[in-house]
């Protein structure tokens, strides 16, 4: 018999069928083929029948996920779904042990694969199944790819990423400090909780066979339950390891309709594009390739974008009422063309919708980027520009540099790291009591676009003149350096920012790249002191009207903490060492070494 190792809130209660449009059973167990059963919650409509089912497996608590929080499975529930939404591995009401994502992809254990084919086995399914959900719960739908059920007929993940490595623990190499720390702690104390009970149980059961199980490490319970965590800092460059979360080896595999949905500035926007981009790249047929759409819009993460505030601002920016968007009712419509048969127009809409920031306003396109785009260099120079208090105050022009000129110069302290401010991070300087939940504004408390002002002090600026009219930018964004360093190693930290006419640099888009993983993930490569090395660093996309007497500029330093881990300069991961130097750091300017930034300028 199935008891769940945790029990819902009395305080939440149970619908009234009559009342609310819809049924609830708790804590249904779903068996997985190693035998361990999966807590899930099953939303009914209220007439018996036979429906299309929609899966949701999140570890943050089926009773209060956040497709719960925001009334998903209510909803779906009352137009003729039934939704079921699963504790994942080792969490709340579910048995096992947790490993964040490791029996959700295609190893030896297929816990997504086993849940979606058992609801589509039961008497009251149509035997097609969806899913759906976002963040984690959009990455294990992502990772279905890798042994895709057959039953499972459509997906919806919302802001997920496309590789555990490049846009979950690193981005550019260099540790995603903030969110690991905030998102890791809360992750292990539930985690704990959830095997504290399965020990205490197991060892009433069967006390004397449990303990003189030999050698304890064998048991699954007694393992380290921090060791992903260590795992993540240690393996850094092992990519077999990492080979195990990467969507994009599995991207051909993805002929199920798919909505992507994504953010500017969330913390998995580079991921969604990716898997986008890959799966359409990839797919076997133009049949296959048009069942994939792609909507990206002014939000932070999460799925709260239907109703103001948070669907309509960023940070410290305010994007007006066009920015919100019926989040539930696109999945309505989504799941009701491709598990109903229904023909709601879905199949004739565009592939891809985007919000442009600045215009404030969506357009279409039928591909990621748009096509048309024209790739524009926007080269740095030392002439003062007038409008930046920086270390430096340079310009940006379109024109490539005619003649050497010496290169900027700043230092990079590892003690005194350069402050994040905004971007697409997910983390919190927030002090939470204990036993407080995390809420969207903790999460959020960083992100987003912000007036880089208070930090520019510390680093180079480059901007352009006022511009005599309107240019979008809509599209990849990158920045290609040529840099020299007094250390083996640095960061370079790359901002693009919308300088308006009061002086407000406000952040568009950003990137890190750690240098001595510059040229490849997995094989680092140290800097010779003094030479010079070209680098590149992915600022990932945007889409931002930049008006007519604004200004471009690019923000240029060695650190943004606590977003990511400060580098030593040493050559050493920051986790394995207590050594540091300082670097200085040096941003070529010249003819040879034209240092500038790749913008993707549209013209429709």
């Amino acid at each position: 018999m199935f008891v769940p190792n945790f029990k819902r809130p009395e305080s939440l209660g149970l619908p009234d069928p009559a009342k609310d449009g819809y049924r609830l059973e708790v804590d249904v167990a779903i068996p997985m083929r190693d035998g361990t059963q999966l807590a899930t919650d099953l939303y009914f409509p209220v007439q018996p029948g036979v429906y299309p089912v929609l899966l949701e497996r999140t570890p943050y608590g089926k009773h209060q996920s956040i497709m719960v929080g925001i009334g998903a499975p209510q909803f779906l529930a009352r137009h003729g779904y039934i939704v079921a939404i699963q504790d994942t591995r080792g969490r709340y009401a579910s048995e096992g042990t947790w490993y964040p994502f490791r029996e959700e992809a295609w190893g030896e254990k297929r816990d997504g694969y086993d849940s979606v084919e058992w609801l589509a086995r039961q008497p009251w399914s149509s035997g097609k199944v969806g899913s759906f959900g976002g963040s984690f719960a959009g990455f294990n739908q992502y990772l279905l790819v890798g042994d895709m059920p057959p039953h499972l007929a459509a997906l919806f993940p919302r802001q997920a990423a496309c590789s555990l490595r490049r846009e979950w623990v690193y981005r550019g190499g260099a540790f995603e400090l903030g969110f690991m720390f905030m998102w890791g702690a809360r992750q292990s104390r539930e985690a704990l909780r959830n095997r504290l009970i399965q020990l205490d149980r197991q060892s009433l059961q069967n006390a004397l066979g449990f303990a003189s199980s030999w050698p304890l490490t064998s048991q699954p319970l007694f393992s380290d339950p921090f060791q992903w965590l260590h795992d993540y800092l240690n393996l850094q460059q092992d990519e077999e390891y990492w080979k195990q979360w990467d969507v994009s080896i599995h991207h051909a595999a993805c002929d199920r309709p798919t909505y992507h949905m994504a953010s500017w500035y969330d913390i998995f926007l580079g991921g969604s594009l990716r898997n986008f981009c890959g799966m359409r790249a990839q797919a076997a047929s133009d049949a296959v390739r048009q069942k994939h759409r792609l909507i990206i819009g002014p939000w932070l993460h999460g799925p709260w974008v239907e109703t103001a505030p948070t669907g309509r601002t960023a940070g410290e920016m305010d994007f007006g009422e066009e920015a919100l968007w019926n989040l539930k009712g696109a999945m309505l419509r989504w799941f009701d063309c491709w598990l109903k048969g229904l023909a709601n127009g879905t199949t004739e809409e565009p592939a891809v919708r985007y919000f442009v920031m600045g215009l404030n306003h969506w357009k279409t396109a039928e591909d990621w980027p748009p096509p048309g785009i024209q790739f524009r260099n926007l080269y740095f120079s030392r002439q003062t520009s007038g409008s930046a208090r920086s270390l430096n105050d340079g310009s940006l022009y379109w024109n490539p540099p005619g003649e050497a000129v010496e290169p900027a110069v700043y230092m990079h302290d590892p003690d005194d790291p350069v402050p994040s401010l905004g971007g697409n991070t997910l983390f919190s300087l927030a002090v939470k009591h204990s036993g407080e939940e995390p809420s969207w504004d903790d999460l959020n408390a960083q992100a987003g676009s912000r007036d880089q002002r208070p930090i520019e002090s510390r680093c180079l600026t480059f901007t352009t003149e006022p511009l005599s009219e309107d240019l979008e930018v809509t599209g990849p964004v990158q920045a290609r350096l040529y840099v020299s360093s007094s250390a083996l190693d640095t960061d370079f930290v790359v901002r693009l920012c919308d300088v308006y006419p009061d002086g407000r640099s406000m952040l568009i888009c950003d990137g890190i790249q750690r240098a001595r993983y510059r040229e490849a993930d997995y094989e680092p490569s140290l800097f010779e002191p003094g030479s010079v090395y070209p680098i590149s660093i992915d600022l990932w996309a945007t889409s931002n009207l930049f008006r007519a007497g604004h200004r471009i500029r690019v923000v240029v330093n060695s650190s943004c903490f606590p977003r990511y881990d400060i580098n030593p300069g040493t050559g050493e991961s920051a986790a394995k060492t207590t050594r540091k130097v300082k670097a200085e750091n040096r941003v070529s300017l010249s003819r040879d070494y034209p240092s500038h930034i790749i913008l993707p300028v549209n013209n429709a």
